[in-house]
């Protein structure tokens, strides 16, 4: 499926634990006011406590085509959020589901979400072959990881306001507590870290970890 994201800027007071206007029913009737073609939306908040986390939350939304999803990624979002909240940026993408285990359906679970850009001079298309074909196979093995997803931005939304990131990583565990184990382990640290290089463009990569609230399946 095709997949519109945005991403929050972090917020201060009640937004910074909760950047949303809506919640639960209210949320999903809002969702579909707004977006009438979409098929799924998941509403993610900055887990508390972290340091210098770079979202305050992001919103991911379904549809069944790229047209959809790139025309929802242009539009006024903020109409979800609480007064104050600023989006940072948004994009629409392709879904890539690298792996994804029988327990990431059978409980809740936290995600960690990282956007980042491709390596300069590296074209698009070989980027996000690299990407793919390459670095995937490597980071599913991330530890305790229940998913790991990629977001690759649909080529054509570079035509007339290039994303300002040029994919973004989700990887899903249980808690916060697998989740730093399996970012602090020699498998993310030394494998993954090693690849990345090879296809990320230096200190490009931004972070927050983040707990989901499915509003409607996609």
């Amino acid at each position: 499926m095709f997949k519109a994201y945005f991403l929050m800027s972090p917020a201060t007071g009640e937004a910074a634990a909760n950047p949303y206007r809506y919640e639960g029913k209210g949320a999903e009737q809002a969702v579909k006011d707004l977006f009438p073609q979409v098929k799924g939306y998941v509403q993610t908040r900055a887990l508390p406590g972290q340091e210098d986390a770079s979202f305050s939350g992001t919103a991911e939304l379904w549809f069944d085509r790229a047209q959809d999803a790139l025309e929802a990624s242009r539009q006024n979002f903020a109409l979800m959020l609480k007064d104050g909240v600023d989006i940072h940026s948004s994009l629409a993408g392709m879904e890539r589901v690298v792996v994804r285990t029988p327990d990431y359906l059978s409980g809740s679970r936290m995600k960690g979400v990282y956007p980042f850009c491709r390596k300069e001079g590296m074209a698009l298309e070989t980027f996000q072959d690299y990407w793919w074909h390459h670095h995937g196979p490597i980071a599913a093995l991330t530890e305790e990881a229940l998913a790991y997803v990629q977001i690759h931005p649909l080529l054509e939304s570079y035509q007339s306001s290039p994303p300002a990131y040029d994919g973004i990583t989700e990887i899903s565990w249980r808690d916060a507590q697998a989740a730093m184990r399996g970012i602090t382990s020699r498998q993310m640290v030394e494998d993954q870290a090693k690849d990345a290089p090879n296809f990320v463009a230096d200190g490009s990569v931004a972070l927050y970890l983040a707990q989901e609230e499915t509003v409607i399946a996609p």
